[in-house]
């Protein structure tokens, strides 16, 4: 799988629902380069990670989190540069790595068809918390590129945080847009507080977890009809 260009600064490397990975965000600045999001396990890494060098482009400084699941997270022990998430995030994960007994990452494992493809060959299951952490937003410039990561509200997870890019007006949004995992239950009240962030953005591309990147318009009217 290619890594794809976005805006000049600007890549993604696309999901694939047949191991329920994500895409996987690139931004990169005169100085440095972020990624969004670590992947699903050390294997979803180093297949980004390839990516990158197939285009010789340096690997991420840093890596922030757009939430707790494990799909978007399991593969942060393996990530170049340090790793970025908000306390809640960082507070989630620190709990799962207690509570995931060897017993009970055998259970995960078997959990689900696409988790035991990742996890094929007896790939460990390898939990860590965040280099750092952040409340509220903080703001990174990678090098006359200035990146936005804020928290937002998401009926996904209460843990959501948002990539912006503002140059390039790319948001990337996780699993932000997607229903409370497993009922997939959406909550309408939630929906409404995303719509009114998205709609006081400047945005011409949203990058969404498990789909292709989408227009502002496409998003807002998607999350409208959900509360139709």
């Amino acid at each position: 799988m290619r890594l794809i260009k976005l805006t000049e600064h600007v890549y993604y490397y696309p999901f694939d629902s047949d191991l329920d990975r994500p895409c996987l965000g690139y931004i990169k600045g005169d100085n440095c380069a972020l990624a969004v999001d670590a992947g699903h396990s050390s294997r979803h890494v180093d297949d980004f990670y390839q990516a990158l060098e197939n285009e010789g482009l340096p690997l991420p400084d840093m890596t922030v989190l757009t939430h707790w699941h494990w799909d978007h997270t399991f593969g942060m022990h393996q990530i170049h540069g340090a790793s970025l998430a908000s306390t809640k995030t960082d507070r989630k994960l620190r709990e799962l790595a207690n509570e995931l007994t060897p017993e009970k990452k055998i259970e995960f494992v078997h959990s689900d068809l696409c988790i035991h493809r990742e996890y094929a060959n007896d790939l460990p299951v390898i939990v860590v918390p965040a280099d750092e952490t952040f409340q509220g937003s903080k703001q990174i410039d990678l090098g006359n590129l200035p990146v936005e990561i804020f928290e937002a509200p998401s009926p996904h997870t209460k843990d959501t945080t948002l990539v912006y890019v503002p140059s390039d007006r790319v948001l990337f949004l996780g699993d932000a847009t997607l229903g409370e995992f497993p009922s997939w239950k959406m909550d309408k009240k939630k929906v409404k507080e995303l719509i009114c962030v998205m709609e006081r953005m400047k945005i011409d591309t949203c990058v969404i977890g498990h789909w292709y990147p989408a227009s502002r318009k496409e998003i807002l009217t998607e999350l409208k009809e959900a509360l139709s």
